[in-house]
């Protein structure tokens, strides 16, 4: 009796082992499909593959994932915005840093929207969101090109960043429609 309670033990720690891999092997396809569609693979996999909850994730989860990290970066730049604010000398840079300190301020609250839209199963929602908040951003990177000199923002990565994530998340959420 007690052998065959330790081979059915055997057997029900091989079979969940067996799922646990397959399961998270399948998961890793998955990232790796979403990502190939994007411009810079290994952004989107490191991206993605830092989030703790990625290698369980399903496509709504990972969508969530996207957007949550898109949030972080928004609010991240915003937060370093002001000591950059300090460090610019001639009015038409701080003009323009301060233009797009209220674009992120915007373009924050849409991804926010994304996100709760993500949630909801709102996908066509969360898809306008993300696209007006990356236009948003896209404001605030051009108005470095036009009304006087052209310049580098001093936020050029940051947008960089928000641009990438706004793509992971359009592949995922476009799947899940």
């Amino acid at each position: 009796m007690a052998s065959f309670k330790c081979l059915f033990s055997v057997a029900i720690f091989c079979l969940a082992s067996f799922l646990f891999f397959n399961c998270c092997d399948a998961d890793k396809a998955l990232i790796d499909s979403i990502c190939k569609e994007s411009q810079d693979y290994d952004f989107c996999t490191s991206t993605i593959n830092n989030h703790a909850r990625s290698p369980t994730a399903d496509l709504r989860d990972l969508a969530l994932i996207a957007a949550s990290q898109t949030v972080s970066q928004i609010q991240d730049t915003l937060d370093r915005i002001p000591t950059i604010l300090k460090q610019v000398q001639d009015p038409l840079g701080k003009q323009r840093l301060g233009d797009c300190q209220t674009d992120y301020n915007t373009s924050l609250g849409k991804f926010q929207s994304a996100f709760g839209s993500t949630s909801n199963k709102a996908y066509w929602d969360a898809l306008s969101f993300v696209r007006d908040g990356t236009n948003i951003v896209i404001d605030c990177h051009n108005s470095y090109r036009r009304n006087g000199p052209i310049a580098t923002s001093p936020i050029a990565e940051d947008d960089t960043k928000v641009f990438k994530l706004s793509e992971i998340i359009l592949i995922i959420v476009d799947r899940l429609i």
